[in-house]
């Protein structure tokens, strides 16, 4: 199973979402990014056109997709409407398998802050953290309301579960946060940074090149 998944190309999660979009029917690059942006699929792939028409032409190159027809409305330039192919619902297939089943390694820029948050003091990290627990609540409060209409409008609980993960992570992670935060300033997280006294012993038991 391993090596099988290790053909797997590696394909953008916009990539993704065009050949998600293209299982139900055939679309123009201009439908598609309409429709992601109906879906609010902004919220989890990075999607402007340039982007949009980059991919597609990659996937078209590829052979995961192909032009069925061009129309030409009034003045307006011509659009290639483009369908799936059968390699590219393979594929799919296949990657959204891989993806679900198989974490990945990912480099989230809170981590990185975390790293360091030492270097803003303990006062100053505080007011940060209690910024992005009100952040998170602000973001978490309009996704749900985002999936409280589309769910109003007759959209299946399937279709949108991707926000019920989002708003799901956020919820978890603001409660983290404001731990963290309540933490830094009753004095429970001692504010140093070093390594322990046995760090040596620790590093021999778990050996050097554990990550």
């Amino acid at each position: 199973m391993k090596y099988m998944a290790e053909l797997i190309p590696e394909i953008s999660p916009l990539a993704l979402s065009i050949l998600a979009l293209l299982d139900a029917r055939a679309m123009h690059p201009y439908e598609m990014a309409s429709t992601m942006r109906d879906r609010h699929y902004d919220e989890f792939v990075r999607l402007n056109f340039g982007s949009l028409y980059h991919t597609v032409d990659a996937l078209e190159r590829d052979g995961w997709i192909a032009p069925v027809e061009r129309e030409k409305e009034g003045r307006r330039p011509e659009r290639t409407i483009y369908r799936f192919t059968d390699s590219g619902r393979r594929l799919l297939r296949q990657v959204v398998g891989e993806i679900v089943s198989q974490p990945r390694r990912e480099y989230p820029e809170f981590a990185a802050g975390l790293m360091h948050l030492h270097h803003l003091g303990a006062a100053a990290a505080s007011e940060h953290l209690k910024q992005r627990i009100d952040a998170l609540g602000a973001k978490a409060q309009k996704l749900t309301g985002i999936m409280n209409e589309l769910r109003e409008e007759g959209v299946s609980r399937l279709a949108l579960i991707e926000l019920e993960h989002k708003i799901a992570m956020l919820e978890a992670e603001r409660t983290w946060v404001r731990k963290i935060e309540r933490e830094v300033i009753d004095g429970k997280l001692e504010w140093k940074v070093g390594r322990d006294p046995d760090y040596e012993r620790l590093r021999k038991r778990h050996g050097a090149g554990t990550h």
